[in-house]
Order: C-alpha cells, then sequence, then structure tokens
C-alpha cells in the first residue's frame, strides 16, 4: 500500500501523527486478514509499535504487511513502514509492529481458516 503524505496527516509538528501511522497499519492488517482468511476479520491485539523516524507532507509513504503465524482462527502479521522524500531519494524506515486479527462470521464468533490455518505465510 503506498501513498503521498498530506496535510490532514501531520501533527502542529509537521510530522506525520502516530495515530494517523496506526490506522493505516491497522488498515492493510485488515486487509491482507480478509484477503487471506476470505472473510471478515477483526484486530485483536497489537504488539511492539516501534516508531523510528518521522515522516512529513510530501513524503511517499509504502506500507508493507506479512502473514508470519497462523492459528486455527487467527493470523499474526507483521507491518513495516517506510516513507521516501521524493526531491532528494531518500528512503526511511518509519515505524514496524505485529498484530494479530481473528477470523469471524456475521454474528462476531471465531471461525476457523480451514485449509490455510495449517499454512504459514
Amino acid at each position: 500500500m503506498s501513498f503521498l503524505a498530506e496535510p490532514s496527516d501531520v501533527n502542529f509538528g509537521g510530522h506525520v501523527h502516530g495515530g494517523e501511522v496506526m490506522k493505516w497499519m491497522d488498515q492493510i492488517g485488515y486487509a491482507l486478514a480478509v484477503k487471506y482468511s476470505k472473510g471478515y476479520a477483526v484486530t485483536k491485539f497489537v504488539d511492539n509499535i516501534n516508531f523510528m523516524s518521522p515522516m512529513k507532507i510530501g513524503d511517499l509513504i509504502s506500507l508493507n504487511a506479512k502473514i508470519i503465524r497462523c492459528g486455527q482462527t487467527s493470523m499474526q502479521i507483521e507491518i513495516h513502514v517506510s516513507s521516501e522524500n521524493l526531491k532528494s531519494g531518500v528512503v526511511s524506515e518509519n515505524c514496524s509492529c505485529e498484530m494479530v486479527f481473528v477470523a469471524v462470521d456475521e454474528s462476531g464468533k471465531k471461525r476457523s481458516l480451514g485449509a490455510n490455518s495449517i499454512q504459514s505465510k
């Protein structure tokens, strides 16, 4: 997932707000969890959020997510956020975290990942 950091994304210090970054990480984690589980999934747990360097307006933000472990109903996802200053070409690693998503049915009950639960990507 890639996009430009916009003026509405920054705090009073001129850097992208940490809450905005956390929202983006939740969105890419959700997209991967739904795609992998082939149905609705919810965020269960967020761990080890590490903010390493700030992002500014106009930076190209890139998020990468991968599944690192699966259970019967859950997926542990590792997420990395980086940014590129398009004028200078400098790329920075900005943030990382791990998230757990749980596959749920229409009534909000946990559902099995089926054949996917025995695989690890």
